[in-house]
């Protein structure tokens, strides 16, 4: 049996470009701006309830100069933000887990 091959519609180079802006990649509070603004991502956290996290969150980004732990640069600030809120949570449920003290655990 054979195999068709898939046609490709080339495409011009402006088109290419339009694709970039309608999926906002450059535009502010998106995420691919790197360093972000301090505002926007104070407005993030405070979206995910850790508004207190956000200034933690920066002064850590910025000791790694925005990088991630393997050395490659952060594309994108978002993603980098959310598993750094997921891994935030995850420490404050196992904190509570451990310490029946803990003033969480209440």
């Amino acid at each position: 049996m054979k195999r068709k091959a898939k046609r490709i519609i080339p495409q011009s180079p402006k088109a290419s470009q339009a694709n970039l802006k309608i999926r906002g990649q450059n535009r502010p509070g998106f995420g691919g701006i790197v360093p972000p603004d301090r505002f926007v991502v104070h407005i993030y956290f405070d979206q995910k309830d850790l508004a207190e996290c956000a200034d933690v969150f920066l002064a850590q980004q910025e000791l790694l100069q925005w990088k991630t732990i393997t050395g490659a640069p952060i594309r994108n600030w978002k993603v980098c933000a959310a598993d750094w809120i997921f891994d935030h949570r995850q420490r404050m449920k196992r904190r509570s887990r451990l310490s029946p003290y803990c003033s969480e655990s209440f």
